[in-house]
């Protein structure tokens, strides 16, 4: 996270900061990513980079939270939508960030993240809440999932949370396949990136299984 120092920037500063950190790590991959590019594009010297970010590892993943935020409201947006409807709003969240992730503005940002993946920054990177906002994630969902809908009670919330969590390692898993695919000789579409989750999410909501 940032020092307290940031955040006493101007709005201004703050975004020219974190817009300059941003492009770095669209152009390269993480490990490639220089401190010195990024206080060039800010244009703020490099005593003053340390006086907000730890290192560079700091900035990426202030970046990375600002984006998986903002895939969360979206989540929560989708599940008001679909009046509480959790594989309904899950279709409807998936479609919505893999066009983003692959075809959106970021996508040079999300490419490198997912071909670079590791287990730190996979727990960052969903929005499923394994963070500090945890608590406050995992109380709107048990708030508003329509419990009518799912062999769930209200009064299970740790199963909740581990559907959710399966739902989840199911979106990104999706869309990590679609870039670790394209650097193969078996790359595959959008299109099949969204008929590969709907088997697997149709298997999660109905079972695969013929028996009982």
């Amino acid at each position: 996270m940032p020092k307290k120092t940031f955040f006493r920037l101007p709005e201004e500063k703050q975004q020219r900061l974190i817009q300059a950190a941003h492009a770095e790590f669209s152009r390269v991959p993480f490990n490639e990513a220089s401190v010195s590019n990024i206080i060039k594009t800010a244009e703020i010297p490099r005593g003053s980079f340390y006086q907000y970010f730890e290192d560079k590892a700091d900035i990426f993943f202030y970046d990375l939270s600002l984006l998986r935020d903002s895939s969360k409201q979206d989540l929560e947006k989708s599940l008001l939508a679909v009046h509480g409807d959790l594989f309904k709003a899950i279709r409807q969240f998936f479609a919505e960030m893999a066009e983003e992730i692959i075809n959106g503005g970021n996508a040079q940002f999300y490419k490198h993240l997912f071909l670079h993946m590791d287990y730190k920054n996979r727990r960052k990177m969903s929005p499923e809440l394994m963070h500090a906002k945890q608590v406050d994630g995992m109380r709107f969902l048990e708030e508003n999932v329509n419990y009518d809908l799912l062999k769930i009670n209200a009064d299970q919330p740790e199963a909740l949370r581990i559907l959710f969590h399966e739902l989840m390692t199911t979106v990104f898993q999706s869309i990590a396949a679609y870039y670790l695919q394209q650097e193969s000789d078996h790359a595959i579409t959008i299109e099949q990136v969204q008929e590969r989750f709907e088997l697997v999410l149709g298997w999660l909501e109905t079972g695969a299984s013929k028996q009982g």
